[in-house]
């Protein structure tokens, strides 16, 4: 068995090497870290009782001065407090001051997110010292990998750049990654809270991400993605709605959001907004976790510039419809910032070779003919405040939109005052940088604050950090996990099995080995296994030989699709199946080398012995098969393998509402949304009522001693060889669970067809039978029969 024999090789290697190789994989990613001389910076502590808040600035750089026994900080160093400098005024008034004072060069700058350069020290044209005096630039997107005490530094030392400027302006940092205090090692789990259908669990976690990427100087998170139907939290406008406000509501505890991408994405499938939509044009239902992110007090959004908008003609920054949905339809006021790379270039429009517009806009305008100045005069007229990703080269052409008056100073001075509202509203001006021992009390483990150590690997890391965090995030791995499939109760295990652990990624099974020891005799053959294990991240040559060798071996298999959807195939060949929602690369950028990212090896076998249960939801309906994928409107829920008439009832009610669920039933989806089975809990299926194909014929009908044509419905005979295609209602009066339907011609299996059904609600099963001979038989599903009969 040379299948067998291969992967049972590589795990024993596996166990052996890890380690030594995964500290030096560690070890040589951190040194792409540019090593930052160590910020000094001077405080002025608050006092409550006199009004006076935390100042923090850099000797030298910044005059303080003293007025009516409060400090000041004279950031523009004129010797006077201006408006804009006393915190005693409201944001309204000191951000009109600085708007009035900035040039157009600086608005120009401020108007600009580009990507923090690694070189924040030296004084070349490619390093950030360069962008910021040179082009006035006070927002960055930084992906940086470090340790918390690493990335403070950074960042303070950024700060200590701008607040030697002209108006002592602070910068405002932003990430990708939603949580990047340890950045690159771990990452905030998307995918897991909608998942979880905890709310409660997953706020408490978002507060803390917030808080350490707030601590180590972060202070705005490029996310939440969670709005966009489909991703993360699902399909259903309702529960998307309910869990993206809970997401920035705890987030915006410590830090602003920036949800994105407006107008909305094809999430996981990775299909545009542009290709996502069906006949019926839907985006009712789309805006409503759209509204509810605004009503939830986002002060940022970030558009998709990759997508046409909702006029099916260009993108959605140059799409006048579009913009004004956002601004005026939905009522958005705050910060409007394109993606990154949205704006294109000087010799290429963003729609170029993008396979959707031609660059003429709904009213015949042909934006292919605009001067950069004017493409960037096009979109901030539209709405938008910020140019994502835009390299400072750029900058002169703002600055010549605004000279040439191709934006109005009102448009420019608004976009300015909406960005620096929120540098006041943090509070940047008095205090803009972080210190270091108190980013890693909030960050990080007592015992490593102690005494730091090398982070080689998950289980090093995880020691590291803040335990309270570990402990939340794992009780989320538990909850994010969805139970599908559970023949006779095999999880949890008893302990004691024979184990023999196999998976895509043979580092993530040799951690699972290694951990499930203490509970089970963990075997280097299938042939000596009790039960086989096989983690999936991909379903490739190596996956399914896995699942037929363990098949040859005659063994109970239990399967995990890790971080990918359960499958027809996964549920045919399993006697348990969980599906692990739960995973947390770094979003963008290079990400620290030999830490496991999804769920942690100790909480897996957690899960198996019943240390831990799963506790996780189906949130996006998945298709039976590849046909039924494709087949479905990706901008209506519920769909999957609908009839067109039934596609339409589902339309129509979310059309009538798009606030309100739609029923989750109606399709033949694999698995429905909400389905998630639990230890202990047993379905109860009820079957009813076969439903036959019919045919009308003439017949007679007797009546007063005469005899009437009429017309009659009687039951179709099958032809041989032929589909016959039959109907019935499956009830699941128990908990949520997975069963397999079987027809019987005779004595003889026909045809079966898995089906989920969740606990209280019913499907229909729809089974195309082939009979081979002619004759009347009869057919058994469940305890429902029927004779058939079929001719030539």
């Amino acid at each position: 068995m040379k299948k067998l024999m291969l992967w049972t090789l590589v795990v024993v290697m596996l166990l052996a090497m890890t380690g030594t190789a995964l500290a030096e994989w560690a070890g040589a990613a951190e040194q792409d870290i540019q090593e930052v001389p160590e910020c000094h910076f001077t405080t002025i502590e608050a006092n409550e009782a006199t009004g006076q808040p935390l100042l923090t600035y850099i000797e030298g750089a910044t005059p303080i001065l003293e007025i009516d026994g409060l400090f000041f900080k004279d950031l523009n160093n004129n010797g006077i407090l201006d408006i804009y400098e006393d915190y005693r005024n409201d944001i309204e008034a000191r951000t009109a001051d600085l708007v009035n004072q900035m040039t157009v060069e600086e608005k120009a700058g401020l108007m600009l997110h580009i990507n923090a350069s690694n070189d924040i020290v030296s004084d070349s044209e490619k390093a950030l010292p360069h962008y910021v005096n040179e082009y006035h630039v006070i927002h960055y997107l930084d992906n940086t990998n470090g340790t918390p005490d690493k990335l403070t530094n950074r960042h303070n030392y950024m700060q200590q750049i701008a607040e030697n400027t002209r108006l002592g302006i602070p910068i405002t940092v932003s990430c990708d990654r939603q949580y990047n205090a340890w950045g690159g090692f771990v990452d905030s789990p998307h995918d897991a809270f909608g998942a979880s259908g905890n709310v409660e669990l997953s706020s408490k976690i978002w507060e803390l991400h917030a808080k350490e990427s707030r601590a180590v100087g972060y202070h705005l998170v490029l996310g939440p993605y969670g709005v966009e139907l489909s991703v993360f939290n699902g399909e259903d406008p309702a529960y998307v709605a309910n869990m993206i406000t809970a997401e920035v509501t705890s987030v915006m505890t410590s830090m602003y959001t920036c949800v994105k991408h407006f107008i909305a994405s094809g999430g996981a499938t990775g299909i545009s907004f542009t290709y996502k939509r069906s006949p019926a044009q839907n985006y009712e239902n789309q805006m409503v976790p759209w509204k509810a992110a605004i009503e939830a007090g986002t002060q940022w959004i970030m558009t998709n510039g990759y997508n046409q908008g909702l006029s099916n003609t260009v993108n959605v920054d140059y799409d006048q419809e579009t913009m004004n949905y956002l601004r005026n339809t939905l009522g958005y006021e705050g910060v409007v910032l394109t993606d990154w790379g949205a704006m294109g270039s000087e010799d290429r429009n963003i729609w170029d070779n993008m396979g959707g517009s031609d660059g003429i806009t709904a009213d015949d305008i042909d934006l292919n003919k605009f001067t950069v100045p004017q493409r960037y005069a096009w979109v901030i007229n539209n709405g938008v405040d910020q140019l994502g990703g835009v390299g400072v080269q750029y900058h002169h052409y703002l600055v010549e939109a605004i000279n040439d008056k191709l934006i109005s100073e009102e448009r420019i001075n608004l976009a300015c005052s909406r960005i620096l509202h929120i540098k006041f509203d943090l509070g940047l001006f008095e205090n803009p940088y972080n210190d270091i021992s108190q980013a890693m009390t909030i960050c990080a483990s007592e015992e490593y604050i102690a005494s730091p150590w090398k982070l080689v690997d998950s289980d090093t890391l995880a020691a590291a950090r803040n335990p309270e965090l570990v402990e939340l995030e794992r009780k989320l791995q538990a909850h994010a996990a969805v139970l599908v499939k559970n023949d006779n109760s095999l999880l949890p295990l008893k302990g004691k099995e024979k184990l023999y652990f196999a998976a895509n990624d043979d580092f993530t099974a040799a951690l699972y080995s290694k951990n499930a020891e203490q509970y089970f005799t963990v075997v280097d053959s299938m042939e000596d296994a009790d039960i086989v294990v096989i983690d999936i991240t991909r379903m490739d040559d190596t996956a399914e030989l896995a699942i037929e060798d363990a098949k040859e071996a005659g063994t109970k298999l239990i399967i995990t699709a890790n971080g990918i959807s359960p499958s027809t195939f996964m549920m045919e060949s399993a006697d348990a199946l969980i599906y692990l929602n739960f995973s947390r690369g770094s979003d963008h950028g290079k990400a620290m080398s030999g830490f496991l990212t999804t769920t942690e090896a100790c909480v897996y076998v957690d899960l198996l012995i019943g240390n831990r249960e799963p506790k996780g939801m189906i949130v996006k309906e998945i298709a039976r098969n590849e046909a039924s994928a494709v087949d479905q409107w990706l901008d209506l829920a519920g769909d999957i393998g609908a009839a067109p008439e039934v596609r339409l009832i589902l339309l129509a009610l979310m059309r009538e509402n798009p606030f309100v669920s739609i029923p989750n039933n109606y399709g033949d989806a694999l698995l429905c949304y909400e389905y998630g089975m639990r230890y202990g809990q047993q379905p109860e299926f009820v079957y009813d009522t076969l439903l036959l194909p019919t045919k009308v014929q003439k017949g007679v009908l007797m009546k007063w001693g005469a005899a009437f044509d009429v017309l009659e419905s009687v039951q179709a005979t099958a032809k041989v060889g032929e589909p016959y295609t039959v109907r019935f209602l499956l009830w699941n009066n128990g908990a949520d669970g997975m069963t397999t339907v079987q027809a019987y011609d005779g004595e003889t299996l026909i045809a079966d067809k898995i089906e989920a059904v969740n606990g209280g609600e019913w499907r229909i099963v729809t089974m195309d039978l082939v009979f081979e001979a002619a004759g009347d038989h009869i057919l058994t599903i469940g305890d429902l029969s029927a004779v058939i009969t079929v001719e030539e």
